[in-house]
């Protein structure tokens, strides 16, 4: 988990959070109403609204291409669920929440990683099994 979340208000223009995401490097912003969480915008909602449904950038706000309600899973919740909401949902980014407070988000890179990790484990007690 990346325990920094970037916000962006809903009324911010496609193209300003485009120019965030680039700029900031991150892959998405979670989009807010009043300073409360109302949904997330992400590389692929801009990409997918600006190239296929011919958005207007420059004119038309994240509130219409968010994904929303925002899906969030808890802190403590195992692996296994964090992996089927995000399959369910189609997720790349999924937020974590603690109690009604946000305190990071999920992306699919954090869990790619995470496999490449545990294979590395793996790898190491089959090798040290076969050396007995």
């Amino acid at each position: 988990m990346v325990p920094e979340l970037r916000y962006v208000d809903k009324n911010t223009t496609i193209k300003e959070a485009a120019q965030r995401i680039i700029n900031e490097g991150i892959g998405s912003l979670i989009v807010t109403d009043q300073g409360s969480p109302v949904g997330i915008v992400t590389k692929r909602d801009i990409i997918w609204a600006v190239l296929f449904e011919k958005r207007d950038a420059e004119k038309e706000t994240v509130d219409k291409i968010m994904s929303s309600p925002l899906i969030t899973v808890n802190a403590d919740d195992e692996i296994e669920v964090i992996l089927e909401t995000m399959l369910r949902n189609n997720l790349t980014h999924l937020p974590v929440r603690m109690g009604n407070k946000l305190v990071g988000i999920i992306t699919d890179n954090d869990l790619v990683m995470l496999l490449r990790d545990l294979l590395d484990i793996v790898k190491k007690k089959l090798s040290s099994e076969e050396e007995k």
